[in-house]
């Protein structure tokens, strides 16, 4: 394709809004949609499906979605790429291909499952290889989890969107390809950009980062003038287009809220990238520093000059372990009194479970609505007395049994102070934690594969 590619961001998360992606599809004159459902806690809580049922572990809404879309795609020569395969893209694959069927698209629409980022089988044997696989963040060993891994997943790069569309495939699933390498890989294919062509690569990256989170870049998270933000609750999803060169055009769902402008395009070229010289990938090193952003029309905004330099040598791997288990509660107190209410109450019930000395790893109290979440130690009242406040109660155990007593504690608050509602239904209840492993694994020891349903 020598034009412009244009290409849609139909969702920022699994749980986003799900008539999104039909309005872009509809409304935006799009060659593809992108959807990207991945986050660390979200592979967490697949890997956690799947462990009580082999056919789960994607992302269900991926269903409702294509059953409002896919038809107007098919109709539009429109191609769908997503990672909403999770830690199941075959299982997904196969749903999407039943559910084309049944929308009597059998004949136009092929499915590609991109596997091959689950390594958890293989983690022993990278071991016994001598890789080291240590927190990177707390540089803790890997023997401390080793024998509580439940999962463990390779951000993989472009290079098997590519494959599935050389392949021939229209709707692509996949499982933890790299968020914005999703978007590189539509344009890797259509510009026929190589795989060291740096520079374009970390173009490709940029206009992947801006799509990546929905609506952010719309005005969703517009931290400096949020509340000069258009029609909000009309909010429109991002579009980008993007030419051979690397030039990148941003917009969003025609006719709708939101906002595009220099400032909601920085602030999401700075959401979550670390070094700005230096925004690691797997399949390009790029350097934010270098680029031109540039209002060019209304909701209209230009990004030049990205420059990249070569690929990392390892590949992140995003790994969840068991980690006991947690519970919580909210109890509300009222005016008058309520922070002294509150604060006697944290008192009555940390006494009574100090004195059943319980196996209890971390207790954490807050006091939502002084300070609870810039000044985590001591409550703070501002000016004025609040009418009312929230205590949250929240434990951490390797014992079930230890949170299901506390819990039966909890419950003696209304012997007082008086005033309280419980924001929680019923007792506090344990559930299990997954906590998250990162570490780096050799590129060369990952590889991916493509299968296709397409009969």
């Amino acid at each position: 394709m020598t034009r412009a590619v244009r290409i849609g961001g139909g969702l920022g998360y699994w749980g986003d809004d799900t008539t999104a992606p039909g309005r872009l599809v509809r409304e935006a004159d799009l060659d593809y949609l992108v959807m990207d459902f991945l986050a660390e806690v979200t592979m967490s809580i697949l890997s956690k499906q799947m462990g009580r049922n082999p056919d789960a572990g994607y992302a269900s809404d991926i269903l409702p979605i294509l059953r409002d879309c896919l038809a107007d795609a098919v109709e539009q020569e429109m191609k769908i790429v997503c990672n909403a395969g999770g830690m199941n893209p075959t299982g997904c694959a196969r749903a999407v291909r039943e559910l084309a069927v049944e929308l009597g698209l059998g004949d136009a629409v092929t499915v590609a499952a991109v596997t091959g980022d689950d390594v958890l089988p293989q983690l022993a044997d990278f071991a016994q290889r001598g890789v080291d696989l240590s927190n990177t963040e707390t540089g803790e060993p890997y023997a401390a989890v080793a024998d509580r891994l439940a999962s463990a997943n390779v951000y993989v790069g472009a290079e098997s969107v590519v494959e599935a569309l050389q392949q021939g495939a229209n709707v692509i699933v996949t499982g933890r390809v790299a968020d914005p390498s999703l978007t590189l890989g539509v344009l890797r294919f259509e510009h026929g950009w190589k795989d060291d062509d740096w520079d374009r690569l970390a173009a490709g990256i940029v206009a992947g980062h801006l799509i990546e989170c929905g609506a952010h870049v719309t005005g969703g998270n517009h931290q400096a003038a949020w509340e000069h933000v258009p029609d909000m609750g009309d909010i429109g999803f991002p579009v980008v287009e993007v030419d051979a060169d690397g030039r990148i055009e941003l917009s969003k769902t025609p006719n709708s809220g939101g906002l595009v402008d220099e400032q909601t395009t920085i602030e999401q070229l700075l959401y979550e990238i670390g070094d700005p010289r230096a925004y690691l990938t797997p399949d390009v090193t790029a350097d934010w520093t270098t680029m031109t952003v540039r209002q060019i029309g209304k909701d209209l905004v230009e990004i030049t000059g990205v420059t990249g330099h070569p690929r990392p040598e390892t590949l992140k791997v995003s790994a969840s372990y068991d980690d006991g288990y947690s519970a919580s509660s909210l109890m509300l107190y009222s005016a008058p009194d309520a922070v002294g209410r509150a604060r006697k109450a944290k008192e009555i019930l940390q006494f009574r479970l100090d004195r059943l000395d319980l196996d209890l790893d971390e207790v954490r109290w807050d006091f939502i609505g002084l300070g609870a979440v810039h000044e985590r130690r001591t409550p703070r009242t501002y000016q004025g007395e609040p009418s009312e406040v929230v205590l949250r109660f929240a434990a951490r155990s390797a014992s079930r049994q230890a949170l299901a007593r506390a819990a039966v504690e909890l419950s003696t608050v209304f012997h007082g102070p008086p005033g309280k509602t419980t924001l929680t239904a019923g007792r506090a209840r344990p559930s299990s934690v997954l906590s998250y492993w990162p570490m780096l694994v050799p590129r060369e020891l990952v590889s991916t594969s493509v299968e296709l349903f397409k009969e």
